[in-house]
């Protein structure tokens, strides 16, 4: 007889956010892909890179709690997170064969389509990550290698991928001598993790008493009620929980020089870089599309909630792996969207900066009111959460467009220790949520990763292209660098 997991806390109401999407095959993972350099003395030896890796991976499994856990009653509403006893790292470390320089990307985008398309076996007996490498070969020795930490976004969110990756390099550059529990391909954990609190408990969120009303009557009040907006932004094809659960990538590199240009772009007009990546995506989607179709855009951004929590809790939030995310609105006038569309000189920027400034403005607002009237705080009124999702089907989407930006990641400087030098985040096409995410990360004073992650059946694969086209022109061109 099979015995039962021992529940070491059941999940909070933005995990069970996610095990319910998961469950429902809506939703799969997230995943953070960083680029590091090899030491030249380790390079040559494949076998004792592998085995010095693993070790590193499960020095950072050990200092994690959330990945020790594993998750059962997904499709009910009383979803648990349960001690996982034993991981075999066969199942969760996988290497593929090494790659030219010239064909890594291609690899990626591809393994990256296929891992984002499937849901997480056999949660209840495996912790639903998993680190993917990809060795990077310079001559006879692995030069570089990718390292792909893919992850259910119930026991991480996008800065807990930054979180990893920073954790792997100095567990590289600093292994530890004894690792209790590891016995070749088995990790052995006989305590139960102690994991952090769900981010409703580490996150004091006020809901006022306008907020609450106003989400009620947005969620259950009779359309004929409600007033019809004058202008409906575009939002892609609306939820069809029946079409197939595909996502598709596209990878766009943006060199280092170019990278700190556009930063200081940026900055000289009072903006940051996620302002400005949705304005140059908001530029493109306007000139492919005409006003009849799409007169005006309403794209979002997630905004981590690490700084909401108190000083006084017991964990480091900089390197503690959880969740805690919520999401900004950004509304654009059709009236901005109009002077992109009537803008005929090339040269003229000044439209885009219009659209980042009026981006940075909401999420200005979003920074300065949360925790509190917090979308994400209503979770707990929601009794049946497959129903919600369920609910949504036939309905418009919430967003034109999700921009999600972790960042740059601390990459090391020392040039004959280990040190990443790119960083990359991708995550799956929801069926629920916007149809395209455009999601960033970079290395401190490095190269910046665009990664472009959509279901075909709900945005065009030639929109997406005209996207990833359109801002391979006009980064460096915004960035100030002229050809």
């Amino acid at each position: 007889m099979k015995s039962q997991p021992t529940i070491v806390r059941p999940c909070g109401y933005m995990e069970r956010y996610s095990t319910s999407r998961h469950s429902l095959d809506l939703y799969h993972c997230v995943s953070v892909t960083g680029r590091y350099a090899v030491p030249a003395t380790r390079g040559s030896d494949h076998e004792g890179l592998r085995a010095l890796l693993q070790r590193a991976v499960v020095q950072v499994v050990l200092e994690q709690p959330m990945m020790r856990v594993g998750i059962v009653d997904e499709d009910k509403q009383s979803t648990s997170f349960v001690h996982i006893p034993r991981i075999d790292l066969s199942e969760h470390v996988q290497w593929f064969g090494p790659c030219q320089p010239n064909t890594v990307d291609a690899t990626l985008s591809k393994h990256l389509s296929f891992h984002h398309s499937q849901p997480w076996p056999e949660i209840d007996r495996r912790p639903p990550w998993k680190v993917t490498v990809i060795p990077v070969r310079g001559g006879e020795s692995h030069s570089e290698i990718e390292v792909v930490y893919s992850f259910h976004h119930a026991i991480n969110d996008g800065n807990s991928g930054s979180i990893f990756h920073s954790r792997l390099l100095e567990a590289l550059k600093n292994p530890a001598e004894e690792l209790p529990g590891l016995h070749g391909k088995e990790l052995e954990l006989l305590e139960l993790p102690l994991v952090p609190p769900p981010q409703h408990e580490l996150v004091n969120s006020r809901i006022s008493w306008p907020f609450f009303l106003w989400t009620l009557w947005g969620a259950f009040g009779p359309s004929w009620l409600k007033s019809k907006p004058q202008v409906v932004p575009w939002k892609a094809r609306p939820i069809d929980l029946s079409q197939p659960k595909q996502t598709n990538t596209h990878i766009l590199r943006v060199p280092a020089p170019i990278a700190a240009k556009l930063v200081a772009a940026a900055r000289a007009h009072s903006v940051t870089l996620t302002p400005l990546l949705h304005a140059l995506i908001t530029a493109s989607v306007s000139h492919q599309l005409p006003a009849s179709e799409a007169p005006t855009f309403e794209p979002c951004s997630p905004v981590s909630l690490r700084r909401c929590v108190p000083n006084t809790s017991n964990f480091d939030t900089k390197n503690t792996m959880l969740v805690l995310v919520t999401s900004a609105d950004h509304p654009i006038p059709s009236s901005l969207t109009t002077k992109l569309r009537e803008s005929t000189d090339e040269n003229d920027e000044s439209a885009i900066w219009e659209v980042a400034t009026c981006v940075k403005a909401s999420l200005d607002q979003k920074l300065a009111s949360i925790p509190h009237d917090d979308p994400g705080a209503m979770l707990k009124y929601v009794s049946d959460y497959h129903g919600f999702f369920r609910q949504k089907n036939g309905e418009q989407r919430s967003n034109s467009w999700e921009l999600s930006n972790l960042g740059a990641i601390d990459g090391g400087d020392d040039a004959g220790d280990w040190r990443m030098t790119r960083a990359m985040f991708s995550q799956s096409a929801s069926a629920v949520s916007p149809g395209l995410s455009v999601n960033v990360a970079g290395i401190k004073g490095g190269e910046l990763t665009l990664t472009l992650c959509w279901n075909p059946s709900v945005v065009d694969t030639a929109l997406v292209g005209g996207v990833a086209a359109d801002l391979e022109v006009w980064v460096p061109k915004v960035a100030g660098v002229r050809e």
